[in-house]
This record gives structure tokens, sequence and C-alpha cells, in this order.
């Protein structure tokens, strides 16, 4: 009889309140992984969204760092003769549309393939970066209202909150043609215009005269980018570049 009653209570199983008691611990368990595996997942989006942003704005830096240093270049140099893609009209020309927005035009001698030889880039009112669509316009005085474009950026994903380009550390060396030892030169210090003229911000107050002088000016752009998610506006990029023009602008008297 005894060893009957010892089977019976071993054979009895889980009361209702034990039961109870481990469905709620495994609920427990299960929200606790829940929470981990949600967190999990978010961060690794975060991850992917801020990589993404950073990916896509350095190569959009890249673009106009590698495109903007080729300004100037004359593929069919000839001695002697003045480079057209240095002229006023060709060269680097810096509109601000506003205090965070920056439109810069540009020229060089680009392969047939491309059908155009003038370039730009700009931010629009709606934080999107634009190219230049080639062959829109034929020199750098049109304009940019006048010259077509093209989005670089997705409209969708993010949100450039600002693209400003300055001339600021452009340098100009004055040559005296009669006496090529007598030499001025000054670097820029503001603005987004020339170096070699009169009144640009850091040339001497006495200019030297240009009926007398060579003047080299070496061209410098630096360009601002700040960039958000639209999908997670926490996230933002800022990257700054400052680029040589590659060919000097001569300036004979």
């Amino acid at each position: 009889m005894r060893q009957l009653k010892s089977i019976a209570r071993s054979s009895a199983g889980f009361s209702l309140v034990e039961l109870m008691i481990g469905i709620v611990v495994g609920l427990f368990l299960l929200i606790g992984l829940s929470s981990v595996y949600i967190s999990s997942v978010r961060g690794g989006r975060t991850t992917t969204s801020a990589n993404q942003l950073n990916q896509d704005m350095r190569a959009l830096m890249d673009i106009m760092v590698n495109d903007l240093r080729r300004a100037g270049h004359w593929e069919a140099a000839v001695a002697g003769s003045p480079n057209p893609f240095v002229a006023p009209e060709a060269r680097p020309k810096i509109t601000a549309l506003d205090a965070n927005r920056s439109c810069i035009l540009y020229s060089y001698d680009a392969p047939a393939a491309i059908g155009a030889d003038h370039f730009g880039f700009q931010l629009n009112a709606d934080g999107v970066v634009q190219a230049t669509n080639p062959g829109s316009f034929n020199d750098t005085t049109t304009g940019c209202a006048n010259a077509g474009w093209v989005d670089l950026t997705d409209e969708v994903t993010t949100q450039v909150t600002r693209l400003t380009f300055d001339t600021v550390g452009s340098k100009c060396l004055a040559i005296n043609i009669a006496n090529p030892a007598t030499r001025v030169d000054w670097t820029t210090t503001s603005g987004n215009g020339m170096a070699c003229v009169a009144g640009a911000p850091g040339a001497p107050s006495t200019f030297p005269d240009p009926a007398t002088h060579r003047f080299v000016e070496t061209r410098r752009v630096n360009i601002a980018l700040e960039a958000a998610s639209r999908i997670d506006p926490s996230l933002s990029v800022v990257l700054q570049e400052s680029v040589v023009v590659r060919a000097n602008r001569v300036i004979a008297p």
C-alpha cells in the first residue's frame, strides 16, 4: 500500500499553480529575448543607415573634387596660345544661392564622347545635389539658373543641408616683365572670386600694373558638405575638402 501511494504521488505531475508560475517565467524570458533581438535589429539598421550615408556623401565629394581638379585642362594645348578653358567665361564661377547653398560652374577640354566642355554642381532648394546636364550651357557667364541640371543624390533617403564653395587660399604671383626678379605675391583671405584682380581679399593696396606684369593664379576651391538621413534624421555627416586646380591661370600684359 505504501508503495502504491508513493507511485501515485510521483506521477501526479505539476499543480496548476506550478504550471502558471512556469508560464509566467517563460513569458518574461521570451520578452527579454525579444527586447534583445529588437534592439539588435534596430542597432544594425542604424549602423547600416549611417554607413550608407557616409559612403554616399564620400562618393559625392570624391566626384566633385576629382572633376573640379580638372578645371582649365586643355588637351590640345598650343604653345604660346591662350588657354580658352581658363578665360573669364570658362573659369570656375561661384554663385552663392543662400547661406547654405552655392553653385559652381567651370570648364575643361573633355573627351569628345562627353559632348560638352562646361560643367557644374549645385544644391537645390529641396536638399538635392545636382550636376549640370552635359551640353546644357556654353560658358560660365550663362548663370546657374539657365543651365540644365540632373540629380546626384536621392531625395527620398538623403537631405543635403549644406553645399558651399569658396576660393579662399587661391594665390596670385605678379612678375614684372622688365625685371623678372621683382615679384609680388598674395593669398586670398575670403570670398569666392579670382585672386589676380585688384581689390581681391588679401591683394596689396597698390596693385601691380597689368600693363607691365604677368600674373599667375593658382586657384583653390574649398567645398563644405553637410547631410542627414531622411529615414533617421539623427544621422548626419559633415565633410570638407580643398581642391587645388591643376591648371594655373596665366594673364599676360
